[in-house]
């Protein structure tokens, strides 16, 4: 009896050792879970895929390990921009990447890297001095399409009955100078959106609703007052305001998840995936160590918990962030 009362003591001992890992909330508290998530995804953003830089494959090998090793039954796994530079090689170097290694489903949206083909010399160089004038926007959208396996740069996904709605930007700088780095989104893109959110208040019933565009709204979240980010910012930030279910998940800034505001709640939640390429910091120069990161999204029923990862020393960027929702 007495070594029982003794075992039971140093295990009772050890249990106050042990960390929790728990979510703040909007009010500051920390609430543990109860129960396991309706289900996982992943995001990330800029993983620069060329056929000739091994750094940024084996970043991409190391995150794409530690994600399933984290969430082997993960639903999905969201390349939010900046796949490649643009050439049909450095596709195909990304998708030989993904078929080495196990994953969850992937679905993708263009970023500016992605029509970077505009620079490319007939050596197969980049030369952002002046633009290849046998490659243009059109046929950039349509290697993307073609290699990714679309239709168009944008497309609805839905899963485990909740809505997913990844936009691109659709044309560079030999369509118009003005446009630089940042998202071109079509009046037939944006139309589409808003018929998607209308759908998704009318039948979701308070569910959220996940919206990737690799570019950021400007004057969101650190980092995204450098650049415009959107032709279409006004436009699109007034029809995300009306939908405060949205949760936009964005990357193109690089910045550090862990030392700069990179989830921000506004009248919808506006979160950045960073990189998992190049983490740059608040002066907005890469970071001197080695840091790759991006997110582990859980589902629930009531809320959606976002976990910042940090791959290269494989550890969580405390505290994750958790969005309640009035879901009947």
């Amino acid at each position: 009896m007495k070594s029982l009362k003794l075992r039971i003591l140093i295990l009772s001992f050890l249990l106050l050792l042990t960390p929790l890992r728990g979510t703040t909330l909007a009010s500051g508290k920390v609430e543990q879970p109860l129960a396991a998530p309706l289900f996982s995804f992943s995001v990330m953003s800029d993983v620069h895929i060329t056929s000739y830089d091994q750094v940024a494959q084996l970043r991409l090998s190391q995150a794409l390990a530690d994600h399933h090793a984290l969430r082997p039954d993960s639903k999905l796994l969201v390349l939010n921009g900046d796949l490649t530079n643009g050439s049909e090689a450095d596709y195909r170097s990304l998708l030989a990447l993904l078929g080495r290694q196990h994953h969850a489903p992937v679905h993708a949206t263009m970023g500016n890297h992605d029509y970077y083909g505009v620079w490319r010399t007939t050596e197969g160089g980049l030369d952002t001095s002046k633009m290849n004038p046998t490659w243009s926007s059109k046929q950039a959208v349509a290697l993307f399409d073609r290699m990714m396996g679309y239709d168009k740069p944008y497309h609805e996904l839905i899963v485990e009955g909740y809505r997913f709605l990844f936009l691109s930007g659709e044309a560079y700088r030999d369509v118009n100078a003005s446009y630089g780095e940042n998202a071109f989104l079509s009046p037939e893109q944006l139309s589409w959106l808003r018929e998607r959110l209308t759908a998704a208040g009318s039948a979701d019933a308070g569910k959220p609703v996940f919206v990737f565009l690799h570019q950021p709204l400007p004057q969101t979240l650190d980092g995204t007052d450098l650049e415009l980010g959107v032709v279409q910012h006004e436009e699109l930030r007034a029809l995300l305001d009306a939908h405060p279910n949205v949760i936009l998940f964005s990357g193109h800034t690089h910045w550090n998840l862990e030392t700069t505001r990179q989830v921000k709640q506004l009248k919808f939640l506006a979160a950045s995936s960073a990189s998992i390429r190049e983490v740059w910091n608040a002066q907005n120069v890469p970071e001197t160590q080695a840091i790759s990161q991006s997110l582990v999204v859980d589902v629930y029923k009531d809320r959606v918990v976002i976990m910042r990862r940090e791959h290269f020393k494989k550890r969580w960027i405390e505290p994750s962030i958790a969005k309640g929702y009035d879901v009947k």
